[in-house]
C-alpha cells in the first residue's frame, strides 16, 4: 500500500465519487539509450519561433509548468470530473501538435513538460512496480515529446522517491542517457515524508551533483472536511501542500547543505510567500526551531524559485515585491492552467517589458541550465 495519506486519501475520494477509474495498467521499465530518441536533450537554441515576441533565439520564451497526460500511466481522475473544459484539456494533454500550435499562438519558444501528478497520482503499489511505470513513463516523454520535437519541449521526469538508491540510477539514466532535463516530484514521497526531511539528502545531492533543477507541484491534499466539497483538496489543498514541503525544506536546513539545489514550486509558492510573518515571529520566540538555519526563516524563501501561475495581476506583483523578480519563472499551468500564461504575466501592474524577459525567457533557461 501506498504510505503517503494524500495518496490513500486521494484514491478513497475518487471511489466515493464514482470518479476512479478502474483499469490499470502494467508496464514494464524499459532501457534505452540516448542514440534511441534521437539524442535526447534541452531544445535547441536556434529555434526560429521567437519572432512573434522580438526575441534572438536563445532568450525564447519558456513556459515551467505545463502537463501531458500519459495514455499508459495509472489513472486516479475519469476525465469528467476535469469540469467544463475536461475534453479540450484532455486533448491538449495528449497532443504534442496542440501544445506546438499553442506555443506559437502565444509566442513561446517552448514548454516543461510533464506527467498531472494530481490526474495520474504518484504511487500504484510496491517500490518496483513504481520504477517501472516511472521508467516506462519518462522513456515516453523522451521520445514522443522532446526528441520528436527538437527545440521545443524540456522533458520532466518522475522518480519513486521513497526509494533512494533506486531513485539516483533513474535520475542518472533520465539525465544522462534519456536527455531529461527537470526532476518533477510532488511535495512528499509515497512514504509520507516531505522533502526536506534528511531521508533525502543523499537525493539532493545527486540532483545537485548533476545541476538540474527539482520543479514541485504538488498532486493534492487529503480529501477530508472542510476540504471535501467544492474540490477544496485541489484549490485550496495545493496550495496547504506548498506550505508544507516549503517548509520542510527550510527547516531542515535543506539549502545549508545544499546551496547550489535550483527548486521551483508550482502556483507561485502557494500561500507561503504572502504569510510569512508568522514564521519569523516564532523563530523569536521558539529560537530552538531554527537550529538548522543560519538566517531568518524567511530569507529562505528567495533561495526558490516561483512559477508564475498564481490566476491574478496583483496576487503575482505582490509575489514578485516578496521574493524578487529574478525568482519568478513563466508558468501557465497550460491546458488546465491560465489560457495565455505569457499575457497574464504582461498584465501584471508595474512590470517592464525588460521584467518580462527576464521571467519567460532569462530565468527559466538560467535555471534548466545545467550547473549553472
Amino acid at each position: 500500500m501506498v504510505g503517503c495519506l494524500q495518496c490513500r486519501m486521494s484514491r478513497r475520494s475518487f471511489i466515493a465519487s464514482g470518479a476512479f477509474v478502474t483499469s490499470i495498467t502494467a508496464v514494464g521499465g524499459v532501457g534505452a539509450s540516448a542514440a534511441a530518441y534521437g539524442g535526447g536533450g534541452p531544445p535547441r537554441a536556434d529555434s526560429s519561433h521567437d519572432a512573434s515576441v522580438g526575441l534572438p533565439a536563445q532568450d525564447g520564451m519558456i513556459d515551467f509548468h505545463t502537463h501531458l497526460f500519459d495514455e499508459e500511466m495509472p489513472t486516479l481522475v475519469d476525465p469528467a470530473a476535469f469540469g467544463v473544459n475536461g475534453a479540450v484539456w484532455l486533448a491538449a494533454m495528449r497532443s504534442p501538435k496542440i501544445h506546438i500550435e499553442h506555443m506559437d499562438r502565444t509566442g513561446l519558444r517552448a514548454h516543461v513538460i510533464g506527467v498531472a501528478h494530481a490526474v495520474h497520482g504518484i504511487s500504484w503499489g510496491d517500490v518496483e512496480r513504481d520504477l517501472a511505470l516511472y521508467r516506462a513513463s519518462n522513456d515516453r516523454i523522451a521520445r514522443d515529446w522532446v526528441a520528436a520535437h527538437p527545440g521545443r519541449f524540456y522533458g520532466a521526469f518522475g522518480l519513486p522517491t521513497q526509494n533512494i538508491d533506486l531513485s539516483i540510477r533513474e535520475l542518472e539514466r533520465a539525465v544522462n542517457v534519456l536527455g531529461l532535463s527537470v526532476l518533477q516530484i510532488s511535495s512528499c514521497s509515497a512514504n509520507g515524508l516531505y522533502y526536506g526531511d534528511p531521508f533525502f539528502d543523499p537525493l539532493w545531492s545527486a540532483v545537485e551533483a548533476l545541476g538540474i533543477p527539482l520543479f514541485i507541484h504538488p498532486h493534492g491534499q487529503s480529501n477530508q472536511p472542510p476540504l471535501d466539497k467544492f474540490f477544496l483538496n485541489v484549490s485550496v489543498g495545493q496550495g496547504i501542500e506548498e506550505i508544507k514541503v516549503m517548509t520542510s525544506m527550510i527547516y531542515n536546513g535543506v539549502f545549508e547543505k545544499f546551496p547550489r539545489l535550483k527548486v521551483v514550486i508550482a502556483h507561485g509558492g502557494g500561500f507561503l510567500p504572502h504569510y510569512y510573518g508568522r514564521i519569523d515571529r516564532e523563530a523569536v520566540e521558539r529560537p530552538q526551531t531554527v537550529k538548522n538555519l543560519t538566517k531568518k526563516p524567511s530569507e529562505y524563501l528567495k533561495n526558490f524559485y516561483y512559477d508564475s501561475c498564481v490566476y491574478g495581476p496583483n496576487i503575482l506583483k505582490t509575489l514578485i515585491e516578496n521574493v524578487g523578480v529574478d525568482r519568478i519563472v513563466l508558468g501557465s499551468d497550460y491546458p488546465v492552467g491560465e489560457a495565455d500564461g505569457l499575457a497574464a504575466l504582461r498584465a501584471t501592474p508595474g512590470l517592464s517589458a525588460e521584467n518580462v524577459r527576464m521571467i519567460a525567457a532569462l530565468t527559466p533557461a538560467r535555471v534548466l541550465r545545467r550547473g549553472a
